[in-house]
């Protein structure tokens, strides 16, 4: 993975962390449709490094 994809990809991974806390604060709850919905996002975007990461290794 180049640096310039990695740091975006890591910077935005952070920032969708932080909503999710951010939104699990305010709810109180892991069952919010928001919180569910960040963290799906979330998932989605840790997978997407991994294959990336799996990718330049090869």
């Amino acid at each position: 993975m180049n640096g310039t994809m990695d740091k975006q990809l890591r910077l935005e991974m952070e920032q969708l962390r932080d909503k999710m806390v951010e939104s699990f604060l305010v709810q109180k709850t892991f069952q919010n449709g928001e919180v569910l919905q960040l963290s799906q996002s979330l998932d989605v975007l840790i997978v997407r490094v991994q294959e990336e990461q799996r990718r330049w290794r090869k």
